[in-house]
């Protein structure tokens, strides 16, 4: 695996990949929860990006630090949610920075919750950089330990952008279809972008760009819609498997994936939605779509069908709220 050493190299790369990241969390009390589950730690829950970061900045940069509920490795499943959630950030993003809403949300909910911070380079905060087939890898590894950890027959997974992709990719390809039965896509890519054009003029880079794009961001390329990854993510006709339950949910304003037909599965054990539905107050975009109330409520729905919670409509904005 290639690995950018250059620090200076490393500083732009950040700046410029962090803008274009599927990140996204004003913190609220938690409401505990009855019985047994009382007794559990109850996490408080920023809808708001920057109120997330900044509650712990230095966690923010660190690719290690798990967000607030996650990665507790002595979390015992509740009767209620007996599946542990296995979050994976986007692209230019980071467990910390991605989950600070939906981690702590999840755990308050009972769920044992586990994250990384997969495809990230030596010296970088971020990750979502290195080719999907790799960090696919390291997802299969996660869900392993998860399930042999509680006990569990199977586990689900949330993903926001490139998580989406690669958690699709870990059930078509490494198996994962046997092991996982949810999968929930905020802001979801399962057909790649053409992002203003730029994922084209990726793939037609001069050798020597080409090398350099490929070491800095294997997943940029993989992300034009006819690169050999997208072919092989989609081969058959759909990025879905059978046996598995996926709910896409989507922003008012999907700035990063477009057309963005592309964060959509037309099969029948999909759903996909919008988060401004029946809410015009809620404005999330890519990015900020992982902080909103509206699209939370619709994890958790997407997780336990049979117990639905009315989705609130509150005013979210778009970008990094």
């Amino acid at each position: 695996m290639v690995r950018i050493t250059s620090r200076r190299t490393a500083a732009r790369l950040a700046g410029a990949l962090l803008l274009a990241a599927g990140l996204s969390a004003t913190a609220v009390a938690p409401q505990a929860t009855a019985g047994a589950e009382a007794e559990r730690p109850q996490y408080p829950v920023p809808y708001s990006l920057a109120g997330g970061f900044f509650a712990d900045p230095a966690g923010g940069l660190d690719p290690e630090a798990a967000p607030p509920g996650a990665n507790d490795w002595d979390c015992k499943p509740s009767a209620e949610h007996p599946e542990p959630v296995i979050l994976l950030h986007g692209l230019g993003g980071n467990q910390r920075l991605n989950w600070s809403t939906t981690a702590p949300l999840l755990a308050n909910n009972g769920y044992c919750v586990y994250s990384l911070t997969y495809g990230n380079h030596d010296n970088l905060p971020i990750g979502g950089l290195e080719s999907m087939r790799d960090s696919a890898q390291a997802v299969s590894a996660l869900v392993d330990k998860a399930l042999q950890q509680t006990g569990a027959k199977k586990a689900a997974i949330v993903g926001h952008s490139e998580g989406s992709t690669v958690g699709a990719y870990y059930l078509k390809r490494l198996g994962g279809a046997a092991k996982v039965d949810k999968l929930v896509g905020i802001s979801p890519n399962y057909q790649g972008t053409e992002l203003y054009g730029l994922t084209r003029l990726a793939q037609n880079l001069p050798p020597g760009l080409d090398d350099i794009l490929e070491t800095a961001c294997g997943a940029c390329k993989e992300y034009a819609r006819d690169s050999a990854f997208m072919k092989d993510l989609n081969a058959g006709g759909s990025a879905a498997v059978p046996g598995v339950t996926y709910t896409n949910i989507q922003g008012a304003f999907e700035q990063i994936v477009l057309p963005n037909s592309s964060g959509t599965l037309a099969v029948p054990n999909a759903t996909n939605t919008r988060v401004n539905k029946g809410c015009a107050a809620d404005l999330s975009d890519h990015i900020s779509l992982v902080a909103s109330r509206r699209a939370n409520q619709m994890v958790l729905n997407a997780l336990d069908p049979a117990h639905p919670g009315e989705l609130p409509c509150a005013f979210n904005p778009p970008f990094l709220n």
